[in-house]
Formats: structure tokens, sequence, C-alpha cells
């Protein structure tokens, strides 16, 4: 949510910026005094505070406004008030041309008269440890006056003159500011010598103001004349080195549209307090901001500090507005603007104002602005919310001479405060979570503001987006949360927002939960998102299971998630049977990991068929995989089952679906393994024939578990001719698969191939005498046969006056033929008988251990032919027949081996 927005719902100032102060009235004894005289100066130290009145006297304070010490100092109104760095010596000067020195914790008083009025002093800031007691001084008389003690006592020293009145010193460290008629000027007293200078504003306003000035340290002098800003840096010539001469840079220079009647740093910004006269019969112009101050205080909002708009002074001619403290950074960008309505403001001309500031040492170290390296500012832009250390809290007293308003900045505490005052419930939370320094009290309240105003505009789910943000770790926040959420009805926003770890909380949160997505329909795929994702000790799932299973029985509860939620239970309870059931019924795909996960297959049983219908293809191959433990006995019956369900519903488009199906797993089965479906060959055969006819004869040959007769009677159906033949020669009616080829296909080559793989001399005479009923048949058997048989037994049956297309080239081609096979055999005769020949003479030479040869007429082996060659050798004890016998046509090479006795 942006801020604007809320802020626009419940805040009649939606454009009203964030103040950076906290205000209230210093009270106490303060309150009473100023009702009997007026203040005219105030100076604060990190002790106490010092305020000035135009009675001429000195009222040491404390920070509450409790008055500790007075002295009366002057005749005349106090016009400058002064600590040492030790605050232990308070310095005052007055009109009457008084300059006193008080001693806070002994009786020492140091009294000093000039001639003119003294408008300012300044004491050493180590005056109290100092022989010396230097301080200066400044008024009418137009001269900057060094008191200084020495041997003869306590002497002045002018160290300038000539520039007209000096209303305003301040010294820091060892350097003095001090202001002018013509400028400001600073001095370093332990050089003894001026180092620099700040011109006045050219404006020609500026001539009859006061000059503003504060020192931030002994580096950063602030300036404010008129309307003009200034800051200057301390930098040492040319180098580091301490004993260097200073000069003084302005790094920063802007103007305003106000008077300047007060300002000092904050953080890395700067405050102004500034005053905005009102020309003759205006009326005054609206503030930019009205602060919390009047919360604080018990007064209206438009009161900043809790004075009553009713009780106005009846106005003048000429009325003055409210004063501001504004905000600025080095950039010149105001920040904030605080309007301050103090009892009186409409008479009361810019010097009836004043600002003292308490910014300690260590707070400017931790805020100083950063420098670049030619010493110009850069800006930082907004502070942190607490930008200064515990117990160095910045403090700004703006003074009138009817009260004395107090500035504190606003901790993160205080700027939640305001923020959720706003409903700037973003900004709040931003801060709680950059601030650590904020108690669990204060976060827990931006949490359950913020919630509950999201939630009162009905932005459920935003609230419930925004809860890890805002109730982190709270266990007992976020179950009365989680009860809220249940009775608005509106858990499911929540939903993916609870913790279930960091905190866990208690079961019957995370169960209330689950239970209320099961009534609504719409609510159960985030009950199966959460069943999922959340550990299962986080409830009962024995408990939400039969709330699941009673809401499935009931009207509309069958849904598919709620359906996926039982599963997912079952799952968890190890039921996987019944997990697995749901996923079927629900046709998922994830089925198939879940089966191989839990080892499921062997469960299926006749719900097989229910993973085809799933994914055919990754159920046949989980089916292929596993085929010995789900056998074809089982997945057959199932898919004929589904089959003859559809018949009986009417629907053959669907049981034609389921035979294919079967055919594919029968197909799949007999690639893997011809033997695990050998029951069904005879089932294959027709699903061949129909689906697959090119692999029915591949299936014909490898398998022998089918009957031929039933096969044949498939294929002569379905006109399926070389299965015929096929089957036929398997049966023996080889003439009649002869028939078939000649008559049915015209393919002589088949024809062929079949009379010689049956080798029966009789398929020969058949073959040719079919072959004969046709002069195209004759002439390609002509072709054809000369490889096989006598081609003469063809010859001499071509019946007298059939035409033989191409005969003349035909008997040549077969004469040519025959010549070539008879050369090629005598050839090969020749060389086999040759070869014989070498081997039987080269055999001897090899083995020089052999017997003499021996070849008695008795020794012939029986049976050979007469001519033969015979050869006895006897190698290492036994006996090696070798017998050659040459013929017409062949030569036979045989060999025995006969053991010899000698």
């Amino acid at each position: 949510m942006s801020d604007k927005s809320a802020a626009s719902s419940t805040s009649s100032i939606p454009d009203e910026e964030e103040p950076r102060l906290k205000y209230q009235r210093l009270e106490a004894d303060t309150g009473d005094l100023l009702l009997e005289t007026e203040a005219a100066c105030l100076c604060v130290s990190d002790k106490m505070l010092a305020l000035g009145t135009r009675d001429g006297t000195v009222h040491l304070l404390d920070y509450d406004g409790n008055e500790v010490k007075r002295f009366q100092a002057h005749k005349g109104p106090v016009n400058d008030l002064c600590f040492d760095e030790t605050a232990e010596f308070v310095g005052s000067c007055s009109d009457d041309g008084g300059a006193t020195v008080h001693s806070l914790y002994t009786e020492e008083v140091s009294k000093f008269k000039y001639s003119r009025p003294v408008k300012s002093m300044a004491l050493d800031p180590r005056y109290g440890s100092r022989k010396t007691r230097e301080f200066m001084t400044g008024g009418l008389a137009g001269q900057v006056v060094l008191n200084s003690r020495g041997w003869l006592g306590a002497k002045d020293n002018i160290i300038h003159t000539g520039e007209g009145p000096v209303p305003i010193i301040r010294w820091a460290g060892t350097l003095v500011a001090w202001a002018n008629k013509v400028c400001v000027r600073v001095y370093d007293t332990a050089a003894h010598t001026r180092i620099g200078k700040l011109d006045r504003p050219k404006s020609s306003n500026a001539e009859g103001t006061s000059c503003q000035l504060f020192w931030d340290g002994e580096q950063i002098l602030y300036m404010g004349w008129h309307q003009t800003i200034k800051v200057a840096r301390m930098r040492r010539k040319g180098t580091a080195d301490v004993d260097a001469l200073r000069t003084v840079e302005v790094v920063v220079s802007f103007q305003l549209d106000s008077l300047v009647v007060g300002l000092a740093p904050f953080g890395a910004d700067i405050a102004v307090l500034v005053h905005n006269p009102a020309l003759d019969g205006s009326s005054p112009r609206p503030p930019n901001n009205l602060t919390a101050a009047a919360a604080l205080s018990g007064g209206p909002a438009s009161d900043a500090t809790g004075v009553s708009t009713e009780l106005q002074h009846e106005r003048t001619e000429l009325q003055h507005e409210r004063p501001e403290l504004k905000i600025f950074t080095w950039a010149h960008e105001e920040v904030a603007a605080d309007a301050l309505s103090i009892t009186g403001y409409e008479e009361f001309e810019a010097s009836d104002y004043a600002l003292a500031t308490c910014y300690l040492p260590r707070t400017r170290a931790s805020s100083q602005v950063r420098m670049d390296g030619n010493g110009a500012a850069t800006p930082t832009g907004r502070q942190a919310t607490k930008w200064w250390a515990d117990g160095e809290e910045p403090i700004y007293y703006v003074v009138s001479p009817k009260e004395i308003i107090v500035g504190r900045p606003r901790d993160g505490g205080d700027r939640v405060t305001w923020l959720l005052e706003h409903s700037r419930y973003e900004q709040a939370l931003d801060i709680i979570e950059s601030d650590v320094t904020l108690t669990q009290a204060t976060r827990e309240q931006v949490a359950g503001q913020y919630l509950e105003f999201l939630v009162s505009q009905d932005r459920f789910e935003e609230a419930a987006a925004l809860m890890p943000r805002l109730l982190k770790d709270n266990a007992a926040v976020w179950e009365r949360w989680v009860y809220m959420f249940a009775q608005m009805r509106q858990l499911p926003a929540m939903a993916p927002h609870i913790p279930i770890e960091h905190p866990t909380l208690r079961q019957t949160a995370y169960e209330m939960m689950l239970h209320a997505f099961l009534l609504n329909r719409a609510d159960h795929s985030i009950l199966l998102a959460l069943v999922k994702d959340w550990p299962i000790h986080l409830f009962s799932v024995t408990t939400l299971t039969e709330a699941v299973l009673h809401r499935i029985r009931a009207p509309g509860g069958d849904t598919e998630a709620l359906l996926q939620v039982a599963a997912q239970l079952y799952q968890i309870q190890g039921r996987y049977d019944l997990a697995l059931a749901i996923y079927l019924r629900q046709q998922q795909p994830a089925v198939f990991d879940f089966i191989q996960e839990h080892h499921l297959l062997p469960v299926l049983h006749e719900r097989v068929a229910q993973l085809l219908s799933i994914d055919e293809e990754r159920a046949t191959q989980l089916l292929m995989d596993q085929y010995d433990e789900v056998p074809a006995s089982t997945v057959v019956p199932s898919i004929q089952a589904e089959q003859q369900r559809a018949k009986d519903a009417g629907d053959s488009s669907e049981a034609e679906v389921w035979r294919h199906k079967l055919h594919h797993y029968l197909d799949q089965l007999f690639q893997k393994d011809q033997t695990a479906g050998a029951d069904y060959h005879v089932l294959q055969v027709e699903l061949y024939a129909d689906y697959a006819p090119g692999q029915l004869m591949a299936f014909l040959v490898s398998s022998q578990w089918y009957g031929l007769e039933g096969a044949l009677q498939v294929c002569e159906q379905r006109g399926l001719v070389r299965e015929q033949v096929f089957i036929l020669g398997r049966m023996g009616s080889a003439s009649q698969a002869l028939h078939l080829i000649i008559q049915g296909l015209a393919d002589i080559p088949q024809a062929i191939e079949f009379v010689q793989m049956q080798r029966d001399d009789e398929l020969w005479e058949l073959l040719i005498s079919l072959a004969l009923e046709s002069s195209a048949l004759t002439g390609e058997l002509m072709d054809n046969i000369g490889g096989y048989v006598n081609p003469l037994r063809l010859l001499q049956r071509i019946p007298d006056g059939m035409s033989v297309k191409g005969l003349r080239d035909r008997l040549v081609h077969i004469i040519a033929d025959f010549r070539t096979q008879t050369s090629l055999r005598e050839g090969c005769n020749t060389i086999l008988h040759t070869d014989c020949l070498l081997l039987a003479q080269v055999f001897p030479s090899s083995h020089p251990a052999a017997c003499a040869p021996q070849c008695p007429p008795s020794s012939c082996a029986p049976g050979f032919a007469h001519g033969a060659l015979h050869c006895t050798i006897c190698i290492h004890g036994s006996f090696v027949l070798l017998s050659a016998a040459e013929g017409m046509s062949s030569i036979l090479f045989t060999s025995k081996v006969q053991r010899c006795d000698a």
C-alpha cells in the first residue's frame, strides 16, 4: 500500500509533512518566571540552562525548567550569556555596560564595566582551567575587546574596531567569530591573527538585521544573516600541519524567503528558526506544517505548543505570522517546516526570538557532513531515524519573551506514533524494520494497526502478504490473526503466507485452516497445495483423511483436487494401493512414476488397462520392462474386458481402440520374448492380419504356437496369398501351395524358390506343367530354371505351336549358361585334385618323426574305390591313413587315424 493511499483514507491533511522534531513548552519554574518578566536570552550547556531576563537576572535551570540558582547580575536587560566548556562559569552582559562572570560552584564573581552597552560576550572555552581567564565582548562601541588576566590584573585588548556595533561573538576552541555592520570575521587566538571573513549579504534590508552564528566544533561555522544562510569551513593553508595558518572557505550559501533569527546543525542538515513578518492588513499565511506538539501538550492540532487558538489578541494593523523551525539540507532542500504557535506571536518582532541549542561535540562527529576533495559540501540526503548516540540527543530551545519551546529530534518511536496517527503505515513499517532500538510493543502496535486498517478496507490479500514482515516470529499474534481471518472467512488469502517454522504454530491453528478449505469446492486446490507443502507433524493426518473422505461422499465433494488430497494423505500413511486407485481414476500422468517409485505394478491386476488409457506408450514400455511380474495372462484379460465393456455399451469405435491396444501390447511382448505370450499367438495371427499384415509373415515364420488351419483360414479371408503359401508349405500341401503361387501370384521366382526348398523332384514336373499353361510363364521359367534342373526337361515339353516371346535369345542364353556352368565345374575339380596331391606330398616332410610309409594290400580300408591312393603314416605312435580317390567329376579326400601297437 502506498503512503498516500493510507493517509488519504483517514487523515484530514493528506499532504502534511512529517515533522522532524517534537515540541513541548519548558514548564516548572520557567512558566512562573516569565509571568513576572520576559525572557531576553538563553544559553545551553550539557549540564544546565542559563536564562537571562529583561530585569537583569540570570536564572540557572535544569532541563525540566526548574530553577537551580539565580544571580541579580545587571540593572538592564541581559543581552547575552555564555558558559565555558566545563559549565563551571557563566558570563553575562547587559545594556548597562556591565560584563559579569559568575562561578557556579564557588562564590567567585568577576565584574567589568564598559562605557557603552555590551551586546555580546564569549568566554574562553578553557576559562576555568587557564589563569588568563579570557573572554571577549562586543557592543555599541564598535570594538571587539579581549579581556585577559595577567600579573597586574585583568586587561582589555582591542582586537578589532571601526566596522560598527558588534551584536554577536561566538568562541570555539581557539577560534572566535564575531559579526559587525560589515561582515563576519574569524580570529585565531592561538596565532593572534584574523584568518578570514564572511561578507554581509548585499541586500539593503540586511543592514539593520542581526547576524546569527553557531560553531560546529572548530571546523564548521554556520552563519545566518537576514535571509541568507552560509556555511564556512576552516582549512589550513597548503598543509595539514596543525601549526599552519587557517583560512575561511564558504562551502554552502543559499537564500531564504524569511528572516533568519537562529540556526544550528541538525545532524547532516541545518535547523533554521525563521520569522515571517506580514504586511499591513494582510492575513497570516498558513504554515507549511502543523506539528504534533499539540498532541504532546494536550491542545488542538492547530496549536504547536498546546496554547489554545481561541485566546487570540485583538488584531492590530500589523500582525506577524508564527515563527517556523525549518530543516534544510546543504543543497537547500527543505525537508521539514514546523510552525510554532507561541503566545503573543502576532506582536513579536524578529529580535524577540532566539534559538539556543545543546549540540554536543560527539553528536557533531557522528553527524558531520561529508566534504569532497575541494572542500565543497556533499549532500547526504534524508537522515536516518536516529542519528545521535544515546544520551546525546540534541535539544533546540526556541526563546520568546513569554515562553520557551523545547524541540527534540523525533526518534523511531516518535516517528512511528506520528505516522500511525496519520495512517502512513508503510512508512511506519519501514522504520520498525530499520530501527533496532524500537521496543517489541511498538512493533506489535504498528503490525496491529496496519493489519486492522487493511482488513477494515477488505484488503485481505494485501494484509496476508504483509503478515510475514509485520508479525515476524510472534506465534501468539499469528494464531490470533488466523482465528480472525477464519471468522471473516478469509483463510484462503492467508494460507500462502502462514509460517510452518520460525515460528511453528499450534496444531489446532493449522488444522483449522485445512478443515476450512473442505467446504468450498473452489478452495480444494488450496487445500491440496497445503497438504503437499506442509510437514505432516503440523496436523493430524488421520483426522484430516476422515474429513476429506466424508466430504468426497457428500454431494459435490468429489472434485479432482479433493481426490488428489485423499491420494496424498493415503500416500503419507503408506497406503499406496489406495492412492494408486485414485490416480488411475483421475487418469493422472504422474501415476507411472508413482508406480515405479513404490513398485506397484504387481498390484494392478485387472486395472492394467487403465494405464493404457492414460498413456499407451508409457504403459506398454512399463509392462515390457516388468513383463515377468505382470504376465500376459493378466494384461490381455484386462484389455479384453474393456473391449467387451465398450461393445456392451454399443461403442464400436471404443471397442476397436481397445482391440488395437491389445495388438500393440502383444506385438511388443512378442518382440521382447517370443514365448511370453504364446497362449495368445492364435489371437495374434488375426491381430497382425488386421493391423500389421506386413509383419504377419515374420510372425508365422518365428512362432510355433498357432494353429495352421486357423491361420490359413484367416489368411484366406483377408487374401494374404504369400502367408497362405507359407502355411500350406508347413502343412505339407506343397502342390496346393505351388498352384497358389502360379495361379494366384504368377511369381515364377517364388515358385522356383518354393520347389527348391521342398527338395521334391516331382514338384519340378508340376511346376513345368503349370508354367506351360502360359507362354509368358513358360518364357519366365526358361529364364530362371537353368540353375536348378536340366533345361532340356522344360524345352522338350514345350508344345508345338506355342509362341514364346524371345525364344531364340532365351535358348542362346540357356546354352551359354550351361556351358559356363560346365566349364566352372571342370575347373573347380582340377583345382581340387591338384591341391590334394600337393598336400599329400607336403604332409610327410612336415613330420620328421614319422615312421617309414607302409602300404600293405591288406591295410586298404574297406570301401575304397579301385585305383585309389592309400597312404598310412605313423606319427608319434598313431597311424594316419590318407586316401585320395580321383573320379570323373570329383575328388574324395578322407582320413582315418589308427593306433600303432608297435
